[in-house]
């Protein structure tokens, strides 16, 4: 990415990163120094490079706080007063371990695991239930650990209404805006079977890869990251499989173990802007290609250019026709009616 257009990217940190104060203030002092874009553009084809060095700098930060810069996070320290200027901490820190920085943007991707997006998925298979009386199998592109392929072992508190595990540790509860009731979020259909596609599949075990999930979310997100390890708590007992590799490649192959009349469901959350560009094609390409077998639902939640970055879309793909099922915010802690088109 040219430095222009990376400083553009950092420049719009504080609607990026809403909220989290912090990289809000960060993005503006990446964006004024090439050395810092230097190390942006280091990141990953597909990888948002902004994301990525965040994550990076955090994730050193948590392995080893004793650098002045932490004083400025809330999971190591946040002893600084909130006025206080932390871009001289950030570029020294920056440039100074530069090499570890470099070596985590080279070899780990952005794959947050946003548990309350399982609402949206929910949302999306209720409304699959209502289109189809058969067991599904669900394959989610970019499941990261899989939190969400375990979304039927959650609780939720959803417009008023509570749905799914009442036992469960994993409570999710979402907003709903809208001037008529809250859609339902079952029934659900049977899942016949489920699995995961990722670059690199988290290890649930693995307390190094937990530590990176726990660094990609923002400083002070401190629900969203009790929630997340509620959920690998809940997943490390029974990981759901998984499977490595590019999507375009291995969904092929998936789908075509998944026996005949039993329709597929293809999800992705906020993974398809993580596709390089020049391969977005290949990848719609390759989950509307399952419909030449397979009774096809494409559920995805993603950003939409006329909704300007305020809001992704949940939209279902079926048979020859489409339908936007809802909006939320990208982390899902409001979902809304679709504006009318």
């Amino acid at each position: 990415m040219p430095f222009d257009d990376l400083a553009r990217l950092f420049e719009a940190a504080p609607s990026q990163f809403a909220t989290s104060p912090l990289y809000g203030r960060l993005g503006a002092v990446v964006a004024a120094d090439e050395r810092l874009l230097a190390i942006a553009a280091e990141a990953r084809p597909g990888q948002l490079p902004s994301n990525l060095l965040f994550a990076s700098a955090h994730y050193l930060l948590l392995r080893d706080p004793s650098h002045d810069l932490a004083a400025w996070y809330p999971t190591t320290g946040a002893a600084r007063p909130p006025e206080d200027d932390p871009g001289p901490a950030f570029t020294d820190f920056c440039l100074t371990r530069r090499a570890d920085i470099v070596e985590l943007m080279h070899g780990r991707l952005v794959q947050t695991n946003v548990v309350k997006r399982a609402t949206a998925l929910r949302l999306g298979l209720a409304r699959v239930a209502r289109l189809t009386g058969e067991p599904v199998t669900v394959i989610e592109v970019g499941c990261s650990a899989g939190l969400l392929l375990r979304f039927d072992e959650y609780h939720y508190d959803f417009g008023g209404r509570t749905w799914g595990e009442p036992a469960s540790p994993v409570e999710i509860r979402t907003r709903w805006e809208g001037a008529a009731p809250a859609p339902d979020l079952g029934p659900l259909p049977a899942i016949a079977d489920r699995v995961g596609v990722d670059l690199h599949p988290v290890d649930v075990t693995d307390p190094d890869e937990r530590l990176w999930l726990r660094a990609l979310i923002w400083p002070e997100n401190r629900a969203q990251a009790d929630l997340q390890d509620a959920a690998l708590r809940v997943v490390a007992a029974d990981p759901p499989r998984t499977v490595a590799g590019d999507a375009v490649e291995v969904l092929p192959r998936l789908v075509a173990e998944v026996p005949a009349g039993t329709p597929v469901v293809v999800f992705h959350a906020a993974t398809r802007l993580h596709v390089a560009a020049d391969r977005r094609d290949r990848f719609d390409q390759t989950i509307a290609a399952v419909g030449r077998t397979h009774a096809l639902f494409h559920l995805s939640l993603e950003a939409e250019p006329d909704l300007a970055g305020v809001a992704f879309a949940l939209r279902l793909r079926h048979g020859d026709g489409t339908e936007r099922l809802a909006i939320a915010d990208g982390h899902v802690e409001w979902i809304a009616e679709p504006p009318a088109r």
